[in-house]
């Protein structure tokens, strides 16, 4: 399916005046490159819309109609709807997209007029309109860094830019020695910070227990920990897109399967319940389709599998299609990425229990059985008795790490037992709410650790 622009209301749009001079702010044309190849252009389109130009450096590089890019803008195809749709993707959401247009003085969806400013560091391995605007990699003290935590909001402007896409607040540096560096639109970032305030330190360590789980069961190999930097509790994540060797960054370029499926963007397009196409069967139609008969490694599917399992269980119910996402090498290769951006959301008091895709017809986390699971993998083409046996392997190892895996005092009391609890409901095939007298938050202590 093709993507839609953002539409602007009359009174919202800016004065004829206004429009002129921000026109003129923009560029004409904003240059793209994927591993060190201009790919293409970001160049204006009628009615303040962007279009993507393939260059003649990527027909050279890439056969006509593969996929280094996205599945959804094939070597030498584009139009404005999959441009804005992949492109528009890259950028923060919400209020954050609303605060960084107002920071430039363009509109919100003006692509080449924010690339311009952000473009030097983005997800995955591109640069827009990198070089013009740099500046030297700069070290930072305790106290600039307070500040740019205090400010995070997806971006930072000046020397290239950089941005991150969501609605959470959060900024991209760059570690090296154990300290943080700004890259400045010249040394690309390594990892992604997320300040919370101290009342809200639980919601890091929640999402960074997650992470561990899935680290226990192989789901993901990067590093996460909590920090408090001046005051303020930070979740650090370590980049998968990205790789040191030799004292150099190197980019791995990816896309988010919202992107590979050409969703809308800036909208809630990535919810099943606001675009059937955001599903999880959708996403894995886009896997493993160059996986040869000579693959030994563990197929996409069964590793989908494997994550939708641990979302379960762990009350996850934020896994929308931008939440999972393909790895895209150089040489043209592709493979799902790790493991990414979960917490125990379900645990919450009065949380939402809507998934953000829905499990073999399921829409309720609550309710989810083994049964369900095992049914939408059988949607994508597993077979039963595989599918049985992946969630089973997957729901044991979540049981085993969620024993062993230490947490925070200000989740230990809950989180760990409220994913344990609900594996083991999974394994025995009942729906995976764990009952209680009261909500399970109010509780004293889920789970009697460690040998429950």
């Amino acid at each position: 399916m093709s993507g839609t622009s953002r539409s602007w209301p009359s009174s919202e749009l800016p004065s004829r005046r206004s429009r002129r001079r921000r026109s003129m702010m923009s560029d004409p044309a904003l240059r793209v490159e994927l591993y060190g190849t201009h790919i293409g252009d970001l160049t204006h389109a009628p009615r303040g819309r962007a279009l993507f130009d393939w260059s003649n450096d990527a027909l050279a590089r890439w056969p006509l109609r593969s996929t280094p890019l996205s599945a959804s803008l094939p070597v030498g195809t584009s139009n404005v709807d999959t441009t804005e749709s992949f492109f528009g993707a890259l950028l923060p959401e919400g209020r954050w997209l609303d605060l960084l247009a107002n920071a430039l003085q363009v509109r919100s969806n003006d692509l080449i007029g924010i690339f311009g400013a952000v473009g030097a560091d983005l997800i995955g391995a591109l640069t827009i309109g990198a070089g013009r605007v740099t500046g030297q990699p700069r070290l930072l003290e305790e106290s600039e860094l307070v500040q740019l935590l205090s400010q995070a909001a997806g971006y930072i402007l000046g020397g290239g830019g950089s941005a991150l896409p969501g609605f959470q607040r959060k900024l991209a540096l760059t570690r090296s020695d154990g300290r943080w560096i700004a890259g400045n639109g010249t040394k690309p970032s390594t990892h992604i910070l997320k300040p919370v305030s101290e009342e809200n330190r639980h919601l890091v360590e929640g999402e960074n227990y997650v992470l561990g789980v899935a680290r226990a069961l192989g789901l993901l190999h990067f590093d996460s920990w909590v920090d408090t930097i001046g005051q303020t509790p930070v979740l650090v994540v370590e980049r998968y897109d990205r790789r040191i060797t030799n004292s150099s960054i190197e980019r791995i370029h990816q896309e988010d399967l919202a992107q590979a499926l050409a969703l809308p963007w800036g909208g809630d397009d990535k919810f099943e319940r606001s675009n059937r196409g955001a599903s999880l069967a959708a996403i894995a139609s886009v896997l493993d389709r160059d996986r040869s008969i000579f693959d030994r490694t563990e197929p996409d599917r069964e590793k989908l599998l494997r994550y939708t399992v641990l979302n379960v269980a762990a009350g996850n119910t934020d896994a929308h299609a931008k939440n999972f996402s393909l790895l895209r090498f150089d040489d043209g290769r592709s493979q799902l990425a790790p493991f990414y951006d979960a917490a125990p959301l379900a645990l919450g008091f009065e949380a939402p229990l809507e998934l953000a895709m829905s499990i073999s017809g399921e829409r309720v986390i609550t309710r989810v059985t083994l049964d369900h699971l095992v049914d939408e993998a059988c949607a994508w083409g597993l077979e039963s008795s595989r599918a049985r046996e992946v969630i089973a392997q997957t729901l044991d190892a979540v049981i085993a790490a969620t024993r062993e895996l230490p947490a925070h005092q200000s989740i230990s009391k809950h989180v760990p037992g409220y994913i344990r609890g609900q594996a083991q409901n999974l394994a025995a095939g009942k729906p995976a709410r764990i009952t209680t007298p009261m909500p399970p938050i109010l509780m004293p202590r889920l789970g009697t650790p460690p040998s429950d």
